[in-house]
């Protein structure tokens, strides 16, 4: 195959993605294999987009038939891939921390407690690979913590009808036990963290909605 790829060559749906650099053709059977590597790597977290489709039948005869007869039957699909045609797309919730621990931004990969469900509310807990980290700090980046979400924004709507939304989504890192790892808590958060016992976060915040 000659040529590069015009179309899908772009980043359209997630933060990160996977570029073919070689003209290849890509059965089904290997685009399935590199979807459920990227699902066990991130544990069920996130998001995957799968950005080609293999459209294309390959036909073999059995060996040792006589010639003619027609073409043979489909063995496999492939998709034509060309350099620079994005094949898979990944992406996940970035969150800002809203303590001193050390670490800047993370990147949620899976809620702790429900199998399935895609969306944190605030209160969950998170596990979240560090994104950014402050230089020198006891935090380093690219690691797994756990986190609980103190600001998102998503409106929170009440059971008074009241509707509170925040400019951004936030987290703080914990511990096992649920304790805060920062002695300063940064922004406003909710307090609905009152109600599922996260206190200490609670009493370190500068401002409770």
């Amino acid at each position: 195959m000659k040529g590069v790829s015009y179309r899908g060559n772009r980043i359209c749906f997630g933060r990160y993605a996977l570029q073919a650099l070689e003209p290849a053709w890509i059965t089904s059977r290997q685009i399935e294999a590199g979807r459920r590597a990227m699902t066990r790597n991130v544990r069920r977290g996130g998001k995957i987009w799968v950005r080609i489709f293999p459209d294309k039948p390959v036909t073999l005869r059995p060996s040792e038939t006589r010639m003619g007869s027609g073409k043979g039957s489909p063995e496999y699909w492939v998709a034509v891939v060309k350099p620079g045609r994005m094949i898979y797309e990944m992406g996940g919730t970035h969150l800002n921390v809203a303590d001193n621990s050390g670490a800047r931004e993370l990147m949620c990969i899976r809620i702790i407690g429900t199998s399935n469900r895609r969306y944190a509310h605030i209160g969950d807990v998170i596990i979240a690979v560090i994104k950014e980290a402050v230089p020198n700090s006891p935090l380093e980046r690219s690691e797994v913590i756990r986190a609980v979400i103190v600001r998102t924004s998503k409106e929170l709507k009440r059971d008074n009808g009241m509707i509170i939304r925040y400019d951004d989504n936030a987290a703080v890192v914990i511990d096992q036990e649920g304790n805060p790892k920062g002695t300063r808590i940064f922004g406003a958060i909710a307090r609905e963290l009152r109600q599922l016992n996260f206190t200490k976060i609670v009493s370190l915040a500068p401002e409770v909605l």
